[in-house]
């Protein structure tokens, strides 16, 4: 199941959801605020690059991922300039 991102239109407070493909936002409210007025708004999405070498393991990388428990200290994220 994909994880995506909303916006709540009442607190605008950005969350993930992890939610069947096509299922919208139906059904799901704003952890912070409960409203259910929301966008579901572009996210950036992990895309090796080919002229590198993948790492042995995701886990070796999820720390350095934004949502993952981690952020780029480039302040490039989404952007693909971090060669992550």
């Amino acid at each position: 199941m994909p994880v995506y991102e909303y916006r709540c239109g009442g607190c605008e407070k950005v969350f993930q959801a992890m939610r069947k493909v096509g299922s919208g936002a139906d059904g799901l409210s704003c952890p912070s605020c409960g409203g259910d007025k929301l966008t579901k708004i572009l996210s950036a999405t992990f895309t090796p690059d080919s002229s590198k070498a993948m790492p042995s393991s995701m886990e070796s990388c999820a720390p350095k991922m934004p949502g993952m428990g981690g952020g780029c200290p480039s302040g490039m994220c989404g952007s693909g300039m971090c060669g992550m």
